[in-house]
């Protein structure tokens, strides 16, 4: 069987947690919690000083040692279920029902919003497809008429993607007012955002409950590699498949994420459309409508699959909107202030959703304040430095047990540090609005390929922060030794720069991150899928090598390779495809020969043939991925997370598997 990637698990309907995940995940919370308390119960009863400025810094650290332990309790309760629940799949619409899937797009290149549009078109039941292009494009025009689509265009280009979906609501209406009909249900899909075959059967039976407003799906990405990928669901794992997995009941609904989610028209109407005065629009427009009294919903089954940031600028970028946005809604909405018309649960996930996006200050406030206690020479703690650094890491092992426990093994270490460490400059950014209150514009997130491929720096606050922290850990070993003047104690020494040398070793981690080739801009506008099969060009028999949307390139034995410059490729189960081919390669420690081929300009059949088989892969077509599961999901070889084993174990239907 190939290697398949950690979201091909999710495919299968939404279901209850199984019991072994759901014991394993509570044990871990209380284990996570019991750890921290016993920590500080031991540091406390052991080994404060008597008095002075000593006891005061010491409770200092200690009372900056106990920050999570709050947090984490609220986190037990909130994460305590993430049963999931569904209803029965549609396939044909209540009579009369109407609903049109969206895809706002601007300035994405073909590789990107084909694949979308043909996909979108060929979704069951019948619907209808609208591309809404705030570029004016004549080229999507064109796409869209080959495949299916309504083309749809606008005079003002005011509010982003907000306004782009406002016009398209007002054109709905203008035209329902004129005895066109009317649209039930719109979906929204980023350009980049591929439905599977289940988008719309497996989520518009929610709408039998007439108080849903919304049915959100979780997002998941196909681009495995990018930079925030952690080898198993991606870093927003977390968040779709426990965090908003925990919400899926009444007085605890989830919010908009912006694409793969449906959405009752009557309700948008109701709100005034989509709010248009943040940069977060979906979030803001969701508080419209809980304040109207509407129910949102979650589905946790993988729907789609979409291009998460492949380097780190992408995802600097796309981070800093968000949480840039997440600013605008905690002033404007005063979320810090308690609503009558939100639940507890709601007030907590929306009021921590959005002071979150300042943990990048908290970053830096956990590492300037051992470093200031330190050089103070307070004695922070009379335990000798091997206890305290043996206490220390059994403490710290066993709580970041608990914690991927309770998170569902969601949680890989490695990458969350790294990415929190290159986030710090958005909780600076973050906190620079809150002080100034500046007009904001939405910036989109670049799907295109670079002119020149280039590795990322780490941000200059992290280049200082690493400099000034192991500055500060080499004086301190040198006080230590005795080799310049020091005046902590050498428990004292240990008790700071234990935590220095963690956070120290974790910029070095998250600064690597950035800089490692693999994440180096491409000139690539489409991602490479490193599926194998049996194809066919002009009647010679090759092996796929990869594939994107925009080309391919396929092994032949020597002496056999095509000749010609235009080739006919035949995908097992799909129509030919033309292609022209780019350059022909020997194979390494082989004979064979690579040619690489790529798809004729403007060849909309070409662009809809491999894109369909690459996110509806026909049944059978490729050996070793099973029914169900689009080629699309195929990865290359590396080492095997044991957190995806956990998500085949636990979560994934036996047919999907």
């Amino acid at each position: 069987m190939s290697e398949l990637a950690g979201w091909a698990y999710l495919l299968g309907a939404p279901r209850p947690e199984s019991p072994r995940s759901r014991r394993l995940a509570r044990v871990g919370g209380l284990v996570a919690v019991g750890a921290i308390v016993a920590y500080l119960w031991w540091r406390v009863t052991f080994t404060m000083p008597t008095g002075g400025w000593d006891k005061t810094a010491a409770w200092i650290l200690v009372s900056f040692e106990a920050l999570p332990l709050l947090g984490l309790m609220i986190r037990i309760v909130t994460l305590w279920n993430i049963d999931c629940r569904a209803p029965k799949p549609v396939s044909e619409l209540p009579a009369g029902m109407r609903v049109a899937v969206l895809i706002p797009t601007y300035n994405e290149p073909v590789e990107v919003i084909a694949p979308t549009i043909a996909a979108a078109c060929a979704l069951r039941p019948a619907h209808e497809t609208w591309v809404l292009d705030d570029g004016d494009r004549d080229w999507v025009e064109e796409m869209c008429r080959a495949y299916g689509a309504r083309y749809v265009r606008r005079p003002v280009h005011d509010h982003a993607k907000a306004g782009n979906l406002n016009h398209t609501l007002d054109l709905m209406a203008r035209e329902a007012a004129d005895g066109g009909g009317d649209v039930d249900i719109i979906a929204v899909l980023d350009c980049d955002h591929v439905p599977l075959p289940t988008f719309l059967t497996a989520t518009l039976g929610w709408f039998d409950d007439p108080d849903i407003a919304l049915v959100q799906g979780p997002q998941t990405f196909y681009n495995s590699g990018a930079f925030d990928d952690d080898g198993v669901t991606g870093e927003q794992g977390i968040f779709f498949h426990v965090l908003m997995a925990a919400r899926n009941h009444d007085s605890a609904g989830p919010f908009w994420c912006g694409s793969t989610s449906l959405l009752r028209l009557r309700a948008l109407r109701e709100v005034g459309g989509i709010a248009t005065d943040t940069i977060v629009e979906d979030m803001h427009t969701t508080l419209g409508l809980i304040r109207a009294g509407w129910k949102t919903v979650y589905h946790s089954q993988t729907l789609a699959v979409g291009l998460a940031p492949q380097t780190p600028e992408q995802y600097l970028l796309q981070r800093t909107r968000w949480g840039l946005g997440s600013m605008q809604v905690l002033a404007k909405e005063r979320l810090w202030a308690a609503k009558r018309w939100m639940s507890w649960r709601n007030y907590f996930e929306y009021l921590s959703g959005t002071v979150w996006w300042l943990e990048g200050v908290v970053t830096v406030a956990v590492f300037i304040l051992p470093v200031v206690i330190l050089l103070s020479g307070a004695q922070t703690s009379t335990a000798g430095p091997g206890v305290f650094a043996a206490v220390f890491v059994a403490m710290f092992v066993v709580r970041m047990w608990g914690v991927r426990q309770l998170f569902r093994h969601h949680l890989h270490l490695p990458t969350s540090f790294a990415l929190r460490i290159f986030r710090i400059p958005v909780g600076f950014s973050c906190l620079w609005w809150l002080v100034t209150r500046r007009t904001l514009k939405f910036a989109v997130t670049p799907k295109a390929g670079a002119d020149l491929r280039r590795r990322s720096r780490p941000p200059h606050i992290v280049t200082v922060l690493i400099a000034i922290l192991f500055g500060v850990l080499l004086y301190a070993l040198a006080g230590a030794l005795g080799w310049v003047p020091w005046r902590a104690t050498a428990g004292a020494t240990v008790a700071s720069g234990v935590w220095l040398l963690l956070a120290g070793i974790g910029l070095v981690y998250g600064a690597a991150r950035v800089m490692a080739p693999a994440y180096a801009t491409s000139r690539r506008n489409a991602h490479r899928v490193a599926v194998r099969a049996k194809v066919v060009i002009d009647g010679t028999e090759g092996e796929l090598v990869d594939i994107s949307i925009g080309g391919a390139a396929v092994r032949f034995p020597a002496g056999t390779t095509p000749t010609a410059q235009v080739v006919e490729l035949n995908l097992p189960g799909a129509a030919p495809v033309r292609l022209t081919v780019v350059r022909t390669v020997t194979a390494p420690s082989s004979h064979d020969k690579i040619v690489s081929m790529k798809v004729v300009q403007d060849d909309w059949a070409a662009f809809h043939a491999i894109s369909m088989w690459l996110f509806h892969t026909p049944p059978g077509a490729i050996d070793g991925i099973p029914a169900g599961v689009p080629a699309v999901a195929a990865m290359r070889r590396r080492r095997t997370a044991r957190s995806l084993g956990v998500l085949i174990a636990e979560h994934s239907p036996a047919e999907n598997v």
